[in-house]
């Protein structure tokens, strides 16, 4: 089985001696031309920045071939569908002469440019982009076409000039970080404590959960949080996220947050189990996806490569349990593997 997500790096240097970015390697996404990235409009997900950023300035010189889309995203998950889960803009030939959701300067799929940009191609503009907690404003040639609060599904992300099947290029790529102010948790940086059976592994940061029935915990005991990690499901596996629970068999287990592929099973990836059934639409066997999970009192929010499947108020207890996360297993021949975990606390425990 493919576990891991080793990732070869190169050195690309930009603007001035003194940036250098690093890519995540995609020969056919994209290639070097002189000081411009060529993305091709095949491979993967386009042209990532090896490095996370969470409030950030973004500058670029863009031009587009004829008839085509694209978009740059900040704070875009590793897999998935980046312009669902991150903050999205799109970059496009707008030969529709419509003002829409998905023409150049607007934040994609969810709100319009503030001023419509004059159709183009084959021509270098400039963007500016800065991105401080949920302030978000954008510039294209000196026009501004984005000034508003954003919600993303990551606090922090990659840098990425997507992929949408088309060819255009980007030079002068220069990237200023602002900072992380958000203090996120890191979790299963180290194997946990058990409960039950089943065998856990820790290979290269990420948690292979195979053969058995049990859950693994570790992190704070906390009572309100917003999680996300990345979840890769093989052979059918059965297993979950659980939220306010304990590896001591004499504590509450907490409840769960499914993962299981087939989309028309009676509780599918990203239902809170035995309370609200998720609306996925298609099956993640073997995709690694972006799992979000938002807990806050009775209320538990789920989303999946940033749609939202799944919502309930029905949790008992919820305003005063405290508990850990725990990853499950629970499969005999099949395996899960979990990655890159990590949570806000929105209730800091009390002091002791």
């Amino acid at each position: 089985m493919l576990i891991g997500m080793k990732i070869s790096w190169w050195i690309l240097w930009l603007a001035t001696p003194l940036l250098a970015i690093d890519w995540v390697k995609d020969p056919v996404a994209f290639h070097v031309t002189g000081e411009a990235i060529e993305l091709t409009g095949e491979g993967g997900l386009g042209a990532r920045t090896a490095e996370e950023y969470e409030d950030l300035r973004l500058t670029f010189d863009y031009r587009l071939a004829q008839w085509a889309e694209a978009a740059v995203v900040v704070r875009a998950p590793r897999y998935g569908r980046p312009l669902r889960a991150g903050v999205a803009i799109t970059l496009a030939h707008d030969f529709h002469k419509q003002i829409t959701n998905y023409v150049t300067g607007a934040l994609t799929g969810r709100r319009p440019p503030l001023t419509a940009m004059p159709m183009a191609f084959e021509k270098w503009q400039h963007v500016e982009l800065t991105l401080r907690g949920t302030k978000l404003r954008v510039e294209i040639d000196g026009v501004t076409v984005q000034d508003t609060t954003v919600e993303s599904g990551l606090v922090r992300g990659h840098v990425l000039f997507a992929n949408l099947g088309h060819r255009y290029a980007v030079r002068k790529v220069k990237v200023e970080d602002l900072g992380r102010p958000t203090k996120l948790v890191p979790l299963f940086t180290k194997l946990g404590e058990q409960r039950g059976g089943g065998k856990f592994r820790l290979v290269d940061g990420v948690v292979v959960g195979e053969n058995g029935h049990g859950i693994l915990f570790d992190g704070p005991r906390v009572k309100d949080l917003d999680l996300t990690l990345y979840v890769r499901p093989h052979n059918r596996v059965n297993a979950g996220v659980f939220l306010r629970g304990a590896a001591n068999e004499k504590q509450p287990r907490g409840f769960e947050v499914q993962i299981y592929s087939p989309p028309d099973a009676v509780y599918p990836t990203g239902s809170v189990y035995g309370m609200a059934r998720s609306v996925i639409a298609q099956d993640y066997e073997e995709k690694w996806f972006l799992l979000r999970i938002r807990l806050v009192g009775t209320r538990c929010e789920v989303w999946v490569d940033g749609d939202a499947v799944a919502s309930t108020d029905r949790l008992a207890d919820g305003t005063s349990v405290l508990g850990q996360v725990g990853l499950q297993i629970h499969s005999d021949a099949a395996w899960v593997e979990f990655a890159q975990m990590q949570m806000l606390v929105l209730d800091p425990p009390p002091a002791l």
